[in-house]
């Protein structure tokens, strides 16, 4: 069956209103550079977007002739990849609320994060989800120029600091963690693996304490933004992540998380065996305070690193192939 050609599907769109002749070059041009697949998506999204009808029901001419002008534009947007689809949202955002806002050095400094966390692992959809999540809000709650461009510099400067670290040598044979479970993630997580196997291994327990904690917190973060629901662990008033233990009362009732009952039950151990080491001056972590606890820590992990969109299905059955 021959597909319907694209300007007489816009024709039937815009009845009783018709094409002139720039509007017919316009669609030639888009039908040279965009699929019809994409063209087809890009003219139901401004119908919905652009035609409005007036008090007898009727199509007004502005609205068509509005849905005309931007057809390209949504063309374009469609186009982007998702990761450039979210640098575009911050920038508008940026441009709208913060009044020194300067468009060509945000762009630049956007581009060189997202090439940081692709050097340090992260898949497409993660860069997507950062973006969308911590940038975005970022941008929505800076103040100024500075204070955004600022806080980028220093998360380059974080990103650099850990690609550095991944040339350091760690003497660790995965007693805590399998290496198995982690050698293929992004760097940053690869990092604390690493550092909480090496410290327990040399008997550094508090420090062991310390990083099960903290590798504890990241994961549940990572997976509120895997799930679409990172706002329920954001404080309303400084926008920051809640402590840990409220992440943790949230996570056990949280239905789109639907963690198994040992996570929920286990976790608060290393929230408090962490909290203990890194702020009880008298107390010093033992290797018995940990060891009992070394495969309810794995069992958590491992649940979290799926939760949060690190480890997948699929990728478990390619390393198999």
């Amino acid at each position: 069956m021959a597909r319907k050609k694209i300007k007489t599907i816009i024709k039937r769109k815009i009845r009783p209103f018709s094409l002139n002749e720039k509007d017919k070059t316009l669609i030639d041009q888009l039908e040279r550079k965009y699929s019809y697949e994409l063209i087809l998506e890009s003219i139901d999204a401004g119908v919905n977007q652009y035609f409005s009808y007036d008090e007898s029901g009727q199509l007004t001419k502005e609205s068509v002739e509005t849905f005309l002008s931007m057809l390209g534009g949504i063309l374009n947007n469609k186009s982007q990849t998702p990761i450039e689809q979210a640098i575009r949202h911050i920038k508008n955002k940026g441009k709208k609320i913060i009044h020194d806002w300067n468009a060509q050095k945000a762009d630049e400094a956007l581009h060189l994060y997202v090439e940081g966390l692709k050097a340090l692992k992260y898949s497409e959809e993660q860069i997507e989800d950062e973006l969308r999540g911590e940038t975005f809000r970022l941008t929505t709650y800076a103040k100024d120029w500075s204070t955004w461009s600022r806080t980028i510099k220093d998360w380059l400067l974080d990103i650099k600091d850990l690609l550095e670290k991944d040339n350091t040598t760690f003497n660790q044979s995965g007693t805590i963690l399998p290496e198995e479970l982690f050698a293929d993630l992004s760097l940053n997580i690869v990092s604390l693996c690493k550092q909480i196997n090496a410290s327990y291994e040399n008997n550094l327990y508090d420090c062991t304490a310390v990083m099960m904690r903290r590798l504890l917190e990241v994961l549940l973060i990572l997976s509120y933004q895997n799930f679409g629901v990172e706002s329920e662990i954001i404080e309303a008033e400084n926008h920051h992540y809640l402590k840990l233990d409220k992440i943790i009362k949230n996570a056990k009732n949280n239905s789109k998380l639907s963690l198994s009952a040992g996570t929920k039950s286990d976790m608060i151990i290393f929230k408090d065996l962490g909290n203990l080491s890194a702020h009880k001056i008298w107390y010093h972590c033992t290797r018995g305070d940990i060891k009992p606890n070394i495969t309810k820590y794995r069992v958590i992990i491992e649940e979290l690193l799926y939760k949060s969109g690190m480890r997948t299905k699929s990728s478990e059955q390619n390393e198999a192939l």
